[in-house]
């Protein structure tokens, strides 16, 4: 019997135990409480599945290391290190003011103590917890540019990045590509605009949108598989889910993730990890206790992921990969579910029994879109717009899914 294996490569950061509560710290300013990123932030780990503790100071105007602020510039401010020491966090997300890093590559204000500011702040937090990691918020600037600093909103962007990658050259911690996601943003879809009316401060769209950049650097997931939408429409946040996690992906070799990231190798239905002390190999959240070696035989459909514990003691979270086995003859079992033409040009049809919602996903597994259908007809899926390749169609009946691959030529 043929078999057809399809991999969902999704990206999750999990504790050893499955159902554990990672912890996060958010420190920064209005780029921050402005529509309450944070707590966007935490819908959407909650709507996926995730158990997470989520804590704010983020006083309006204060930057990490301004020294005409003194004591309330977040280096020098005693309530800082309070909330870094109130409990033992995973993550602090650090946002500086995005103007400390508009100037040319690799300069900064002399009024500014910004690399050293950030520096001491991860220091605090490494002592607090020697496991923790330092998310750089590399954010965006103004709508419309400040020349010199850029001439429009996408050139400070540009800007501001490339200084957040100049300071993590010596301070190696994580960066959020919120800029970047933003800039794809503007230039994909223009009609979603993510400043608010004073073009400097998010619009709810440019929270939720960070929010879910944020989501995905943490945990390393596809935010699509969540079904918050942040009080947006349906169209709108998928948009933004998927311009996050597309930006995720493209960066993740640049904002130093890959180097905490154990790799999975899919090989001959198995998964293999590279050498590590300890290994902790999970499936749908549950932890497969009796498989303790760097190699996991794969034999049933299911969300695959693993934790390795370094020699430092700290748990590294590995690429995961969610994993449908799908035969010819299960196809054939279900003829209501045989899609045509395939492969495709233009119009898909795919009849539906008792399934109203279906899921599109493309080679990579991530979710393109999702769609409704009436029971018992027929639906016409419109994929001119799609690039020529491997595609795969979910339906959920009964509380069962079915998988489908269809090819764009």
């Amino acid at each position: 019997m043929k078999k057809i294996v399809c991999i969902f490569v999704i990206i999750l950061a999990l504790s050893c135990k499955a159902q554990d509560t990672i912890k996060v710290l958010f420190i920064g300013n209005s780029f921050t409480y402005v529509e309450n990123m944070p707590d966007l932030f935490r819908n959407i780990a909650d709507s996926a599945g995730y158990k997470v503790k989520i804590q704010m100071y983020a006083p309006g105007g204060v930057s990490v290391g301004d020294i005409s602020q003194g004591t309330q510039a977040h280096m020098n401010n005693p309530l800082v290190y309070d909330n870094i020491r109130s409990d033992k966090w995973d993550y602090v997300v650090l946002q500086d003011n995005q103007g400390r890093f508009v100037l040319d590559y690799g300069q900064f204000s002399s009024t500014s103590l910004v690399i050293q500011g950030h520096q001491q702040i991860r220091d605090s937090v490494l002592k607090n917890n020697p496991c923790a990691k330092m998310v750089w918020f590399e954010g965006w600037g103004l709508k419309n540019g400040m020349p010199p600093y850029g001439n429009t909103g996408i050139e400070m962007i540009e800007r501001i990045a490339a200084n957040y990658h100049f300071m993590n050259d010596s301070l190696q911690q994580i960066i959020a590509p919120i800029g970047g996601a933003w800039k794809k943003l503007i230039i994909t879809n223009p009609a979603i605009d993510p400043w608010s009316a004073d073009e400097t401060h998010q619009s709810l769209a440019g929270s939720f949108l960070t929010a879910n950049v944020i989501y995905a650097c943490i945990f390393r997931d596809n935010p699509g598989f969540s079904n918050a939408n942040g009080g947006l429409t349906v169209n709108t946040s998928t948009i933004l889910k998927q311009i996050a996690w597309e930006t995720f992906t493209d960066s993740l070799p640049h904002i130093n993730l890959q180097s905490i990231t154990p790799v999975l190798l899919w090989q001959n239905n198995q998964l293999i990890a590279g050498n590590y002390p300890y290994y902790y190999w999970f499936k749908d959240m549950q932890w497969l206790s009796n498989n303790t070696s760097n190699v996991l035989n794969v034999n049933q459909n299911g969300h695959y992921f693993l934790i390795a514990k370094n020699t430092n003691g700290c748990l590294l979270k590995s690429i995961s990969q969610h994993i449908f086995i799908t035969s010819d003859d299960e196809m054939t079992k279900k003829p209501d579910f045989r899609i045509y033409p395939n492969p495709v040009e233009d119009f898909l049809n795919i009849p539906i029994e008792n399934a109203t919602e279906v899921f599109l996903y493309n080679a990579n597994g991530s979710l393109l879109t999702t769609f409704n259908g009436s029971a018992n007809q027929v639906c016409r899926l419109n994929t001119t717009e799609l690039k020529k390749g491997i595609y795969f169609l979910k339906f959920q009946v009964e509380k069962q899914n079915i998988i489908i691959k269809f090819i764009k030529q």
